[in-house]
């Protein structure tokens, strides 16, 4: 899990960059959110600060009176370090007990928007600090625009924070938000990427190989494009093992030659392995829709490409074929024998489904109960990739709409069984020490 600091001062644009994060694919933990949580009616921190500062603290209800807190430690150090000893403690549990159920649940990136995250914090706690920064005089103006505050609010406010210039140094990112929204979300998108490379990375150090194995273009796409494209950018060799062309389909829904179709599915299936960032693709030309689990010449040529290239990592179909496509159940065959056969010390993994993300997807797809799933991985900050890819199969139509449940489900996680089993799935394929 890559664990972010993110933080900016007043008006700099925080909020806009976190909430495209958070679109992208980050776990967002909002320290404005946690200071209100811990400081709810009846708790140890509400009471401390009544303590401290008085009952007037509290309204008529016994809810905290923000406004009076702000003016009653406004220019008292004193009192604002009071406050920060009573309410900062509390806010960094409930950080730390998120982040564990960020890290069980395979969280890959996790983004903590603190405002005063220099002020308050130590910066190294996190692996990597983005800032968000504008020049004063913008930020007054946004302030005194946008929010309608006095100049002598504004003064204040800007006042209270550490100047951006003793921040920038101290951040791994900077982004500048001088410009219009359109210039701030690029200059996000460009930090974003190097982010989710940097996550994807951190879990696969010693980069690797992984094979995929699959009966027809768009299965590898449809089934674990997010996978591909997340080990892609971590630097793992992926290579993908296609055993036919696809020409007994149809070309967007309708039934055309079999040449006609080869070369339109052969065509975007190159061009989707750009997509993904796939290092070398190996397509046959087996007969869509007439793969025989006992044809030796399928066997054969799963045999010859796991000893060329002896994969650290193996993923194809389980013995269900995923929606029991004869297809499937024949390259599943042909790759349970022939891996069987070689004794590599890689391992193999299914793609698969939990059983209720299944029910909801279709009642055509195999589900596993979740005691089954050996490997969940967080492929959301790959999503953009993803949807490339089920574009760039335009000619076959992805079965699911991908904006809302339950096709959205695909774009966020990939589910894995098989070897090695335990008592909670591995959120990578090349670090087993990653078990919850």
């Amino acid at each position: 899990m890559l664990n972010v600091g993110l933080t900016g001062n007043i008006a700099a644009g925080k909020s806009t960059v976190v909430g495209a994060f958070a679109r992208w694919g980050a776990t967002v933990i909002d320290a404005d959110e946690l200071v209100r949580e811990v400081q709810v009616p009846g708790s140890p921190v509400l009471d401390a600060i009544a303590e401290r500062f008085g009952t007037t603290m509290l309204d008529a209800g016994g809810a905290l009176d923000r406004a009076a807190l702000r003016r009653t430690v406004a220019g008292d150090d004193d009192a604002l370090a009071s406050l920060n000893a009573i309410v900062h403690p509390a806010v960094q549990r409930r950080r730390d007990e998120l982040h564990q159920v960020a890290r069980r649940r395979g969280d890959l990136i996790v983004v903590n928007d603190i405002p005063l995250l220099f002020e308050v914090l130590d910066p190294k706690q996190f692996d990597v600090v983005v800032l968000i920064d504008a020049p004063e005089p913008v930020r007054r103006a946004r302030l005194i625009a946008l929010r309608g505050l006095s100049e002598d609010e504004t003064d204040r406010l800007i006042a209270s924070q550490q100047p951006s210039s003793t921040k920038r140094s101290r951040s791994q990112f900077v982004i500048d938000n001088a410009g219009s929204l359109d210039d701030l979300e690029r200059a996000a998108w460009e930090v974003w990427c190097a982010l989710r490379h940097d996550a994807a990375a951190k879990l696969a150090p010693r980069g690797g190989r992984l094979l995929a194995m699959f009966a027809h273009p768009d299965d590898e796409t449809f089934a674990i494009g997010g996978t591909l494209a997340r080990y892609a950018d971590a630097g793992v060799e992926v290579h993908l093992w296609c055993a036919t062309a696809g020409e007994a389909g149809t070309l967007d829904g309708e039934r055309v030659s079999k040449e006609a179709l080869r070369a339109v599915r052969t065509e975007e299936l190159h061009r989707v392995v750009e997509i993904l960032g796939i290092h070398e693709l190996h397509l046959h030309d087996f007969p869509d829709g007439e793969l025989d689990p006992a044809d030796p010449a399928g066997h054969a040529a799963v045999v010859d490409v796991l000893q060329r290239l002896r994969p650290d990592i193996l993923v194809t179909f389980g013995p269900d074929g995923v929606t029991g496509h004869a297809d499937h159940l024949a390259v599943h065959a042909w790759v349970d024998q022939a891996w069987a056969a070689a004794g590599l010390p890689g391992q193999r993994y299914y793609v698969t489904y939990p059983a209720d993300v299944a029910a909801e997807l279709s009642s055509r797809i195999a589900g596993r109960p979740d005691e089954q799933i050996t490997v969940r991985l967080d492929v959301r900050p790959w999503q953009d990739v993803k949807r490339a890819a089920i574009q760039g199969h335009a000619s076959q139509r992805f079965p699911f709409p991908l904006d809302r449940a339950p096709g959205n489900l695909l774009l966020e996680r990939e589910w894995f069984a098989g070897s090695p089993g335990g008592t909670a799935p591995l959120v990578d394929f090349f670090m087993e020490t990653d078990r919850a």
